[in-house]
């Protein structure tokens, strides 16, 4: 009776091994297929405020073409808010999506959580980022303009493979939240971004910077300084771009 008892036992056992096999196979082919995708927001976190806009960058890449022609995209928040995205094709395996959140007052103090979900062939990514909105302003001073017009009229004269020139409209997007030392204004056109970096101190350390970043790329393509402005002598010195954006 016990060897019959263990045999029935030793049967039950056998079958929910077998029957489990598909599930665990299941298993083990989504989560293969889903490293297939890589979803990135940069930056994760970031800060805003009233009446600015919040721009992030979503990097999406897939080792297979088929699941790039496939993909679909939504973004989610946990709060009301106005917002916008862009997706650049960059190759067959590539996507760079720019995110634009648009804060007013009722969101300060506030952080908002954003959630991105890519989908396709049957299987989801997520991706997670937060902006903080804080009390700040969003003033862009004229002498800020004048240090992009500086710059702008390099470009146009050394690197009109740029395409860039006086008739370029540059859409201020602000300042740089709660940072004093050095200042950081973000200035988008129809194809570039240009973040302008200012030492705010005194000659000769008051140094202006900027970076270019082609829009349909996650990084900076060129950069340039004035190494002193109240100096007069604005001459543009190119120096290596950073490996990263400023947010």
């Amino acid at each position: 009776m016990k060897r019959i008892k263990k045999f029935l036992i030793l049967i039950l056992v056998m079958g929910l091994i077998i029957a489990s096999i598909p599930i665990i196979y299941i298993i083990i082919s989504n989560t293969q297929e889903q490293e297939n995708i890589h979803i990135e927001f940069l930056p994760k976190r970031m800060k805003s405020y009233p009446n600015h806009t919040a721009w992030l960058l979503l990097d999406i890449r897939t080792k297979s073409s088929d699941l790039m022609s496939n993909l679909s995209l939504m973004i989610n928040t946990n709060a009301s808010i106005a917002m916008k995205y862009e997706i650049w094709e960059t190759s067959l395996l590539n996507k760079v999506v720019e995110v634009f959140l648009y804060p007013n007052t009722t969101h300060l103090d506030y952080e908002i959580e954003i959630e991105a979900i890519v989908y396709s062939g049957g299987i989801s990514k997520k991706e997670y980022a937060s902006i903080e909105i804080v009390d700040w302003t969003l003033e862009i001073p004229p002498e800020i303009e004048a240090m992009k017009d500086e710059f702008v009229s390099y470009l146009l004269l050394n690197h009109s493979n740029y395409k860039i020139n006086a008739s370029i409209i540059w859409e201020g997007l602000g300042r740089a939240p709660q940072i004093l030392v050095v200042e950081h204004y973000l200035f988008k056109s129809t194809y570039w971004e240009m973040e302008l970096a200012k030492h705010a101190t005194m000659a000769p350390y008051d140094w202006v910077k900027i970076y270019l970043r082609p829009r349909f790329s996650l990084y900076p393509n060129w950069s340039g300084t004035i190494n002193s402005w109240s100096s007069g002598n604005h001459t543009v010195v190119e120096v290596e771009p950073p490996d990263e954006i400023y947010r």
